[in-house]
């Protein structure tokens, strides 16, 4: 069963439920709201076209229901999911079905707030990323928090869990050019970002580890004339991804 609040999140998982770029999601559910917002006709309307009923109710049940997040007045409920999506379920796959000459991942090196990696997934499905790698351990996973800071952006990014050291490997093996994102790297502008490019977020005040700094191509970082020591990892990603983009059109 899953449980999502935030208007954005509820919203794309209902059009989820039929996404034209990676087939379909199945499932049944309940969309409880208590009718207070704009917004909540919005998704009422899109749960119908889904066969998602919707019920109306007080914010005391909805509370309840959410946990007592913050909910705005509507949570959706969804059981029986069944994914079918065309979405790689191993980095083995990934390489199976991707053929992009510009292609983009993701590595996640100890990204343990899910506020963060919610942000991540955000800017990883504005700049069209091909996938984004988390470790089994020391890493946030995909949940309600996420989801909603996300905006619903999980709904349409693929995350595969995988060993960062050997993924690194297999994505140079298979024409990847890695790089890591680290303060004392060359200036990203500077750097020849174009084609097949992995990039390594590490976690904030650590950054990425050694053995994974090691295996990088090059490392590189964000210019900047700031008192504080870095940017916040989910900012650093989009900034970064941005000049890999505008690199690669």
């Amino acid at each position: 069963m899953e449980v999502i609040t935030g208007f954005h999140a509820i919203e794309e998982a209902l059009k989820n439920l039929s996404a034209p770029n990676f087939s379909t999601v199945q499932a049944k559910g309940k969309l409880y709201i208590t009718g207070k917002h704009k917004k909540h006709d919005i998704i009422a309307t899109v749960a119908f076209e889904k066969n998602i009923k919707v019920i109306k109710t007080d914010q005391k049940e909805i509370d309840s229901i959410s946990d007592h997040s913050d909910n705005r007045g509507a949570v959706l409920i969804l059981t029986d999911k069944k994914n079918s999506k065309i979405k790689p379920l191993s980095l083995k796959n990934f390489f199976e079905i991707s053929n992009k000459n510009n292609s983009i991942v993701l590595l996640l090196d100890g990204v343990t707030d899910p506020h963060n990696f919610g942000a991540i997934l955000r800017s990883a499905d504005q700049f069209a990323v091909d996938l984004v790698i988390i470790p089994g351990k020391r890493s946030a996973g995909e949940n309600a928090t996420v989801r909603k800071t996300s905006a619903g952006a999980s709904e349409y990014v693929p995350v595969i869990e995988d060993n960062l050291a050997r993924s690194i490997d297999a994505l140079k093996k298979n024409g990847f050019w890695v790089y890591g994102a680290d303060m004392d790297g060359k200036p990203c502008m500077s750097q020849d970002l174009k084609g097949k490019v992995a990039l390594i977020l590490g976690s904030e005040g650590k950054g990425i580890s050694r053995l994974l700094a090691e295996k990088c191509d090059g490392l590189i970082k964000i210019p900047s004339s700031g008192h504080v020591d870095s940017f916040n990892v989910s900012v650093a990603c989009g900034i970064l991804l941005y000049e890999i983009v505008r690199q690669q059109k």
